[in-house]
């Protein structure tokens, strides 16, 4: 089918491309209407009615003793690159109910120690599939500093540090008759990067509603029956119709050749099986990129020895673009699924 092959190439984007960089310590502060805003998860949350128009308010603070200039705009709430919640970029297409808002992004000004109020509307489409829907409110800055770094090759890489933070809206739909959250192996690749390996996992979530998948990851070579390593890890978000990544530093880089990495995933009881391949490249054919690492490091068993235990370790990868490729492909999928549920409807 076209669309696993568009998947297929996606993976293989979104391990070579690299994004803006979420920095801590973002200056400005956003919140909401406290009389709308539900306390334990600090956010909007409301039932949906199609063809509803809304208004959402948010206050903006600059607890700085600067001036600050920043874009005020709506974004879809995706999983972080290494675990938790994110947001997309103001530049990223829009793939999910982030398109219902009918207010333009803006740029606003805030004066050292200064709160403004602003409002955003949005209007319900008329047919919505039922499932939960999260967009994000939120305000991003681009005037953070650029870090660079090399690899043994001594090639230069820059990644540019942006500072955004944002207020979630979450709209939910007939939630007793939507999809069941998924969390579908999609696929597993290898990387060299800096002198270091790293095993990236992709799941996917075509389900209606946040997924909080745990997984099983045990890695053999191709004819082998002796595991060269083993991970298990859990997934804060994946929102429905989005995907994420999982990544983990390796011990020491895997030998070159087939592998077979069998992934298990589970939600709310339900499991998911896959066998996925993955090739290691030789030293003359690897790509070599720069990025962060975690510090957390999975143990790679010796040629001819135990595997040592197992445990968890993760990294944070700035490889956006490709994952908004994957999303986009999964939010045509359930928007196709719900425009033939609209005709059956007639």
């Amino acid at each position: 089918m076209m669309w696993i092959r568009l998947l297929l190439l996606a993976t293989v984007f979104c391990v070579a491309t690299g994004f803006s960089a979420p920095a801590e310590g973002q200056q400005l502060i956003v919140s909401g209407d406290p009389a709308r805003i539900q306390p334990q998860l600090g956010a909007y949350m409301e039932e949906i009615v199609p063809g509803d128009e809304r208004e959402y308010t948010v206050e903006v603070t600059n607890p700085t003793d600067k001036d600050i200039t920043a874009l005020l705009y709506t974004a879809d709430a995706v999983p972080a690159l290494g675990g938790g919640k994110d947001f997309t970029l103001p530049d990223d297409p829009e793939l999910g109910s982030s398109a219902w808002y009918k207010t333009p992004d803006r740029p606003i000004t805030l004066r050292a120690g200064e709160t403004q109020s602003y409002t955003v509307n949005m209007r319900i489409p008329e047919h919505v599939e039922p499932g939960q829907y999260v967009s994000v409110i939120g305000v991003y800055d681009d005037q953070g500093p650029t870090l660079a770094a090399s690899d043994n090759e001594q090639t230069q890489f820059v990644t540019r540090m942006v500072r955004k933070t944002g207020l979630q809206v979450v709209l939910s739909y007939k939630l007793d008759e939507a999809k069941p959250p998924q969390a579908i192996p999609n696929s597993v690749t290898y990387g060299l990067e800096n002198g270091r390996g790293f095993l990236s996992i992709l799941l996917m979530n075509e389900g209606g509603s946040l997924s909080k998948p745990e997984m099983t990851v045990q890695v053999k070579r191709q004819g082998e029956d002796k595991s060269v390593l083993e991970l298990e890890a859990r997934f804060d978000s994946i929102y429905a119709g989005t995907v994420a990544q999982h990544r983990a530093e390796l011990s020491r880089p895997l030998a070159a050749g087939a592998y077979l990495a069998e992934v298990i995933t589970t939600v709310n009881g339900r499991t998911e099986q896959k066998e996925l391949p993955f090739g290691v490249a030789d030293e003359a054919q690897r790509t070599h990129w720069g990025t962060a690492s975690s510090g957390e490091i999975i143990e790679v068993a010796e040629d001819g020895s135990p595997l040592p235990s197992p445990w968890l370790g993760s990294s944070r990868i700035y490889v956006y673009a490709g994952l908004l490729l994957l999303l986009g492909i999964v939010t045509w999928r359930r928007r196709r699924a719900d425009r033939g549920r609209s005709k059956e409807s007639r």
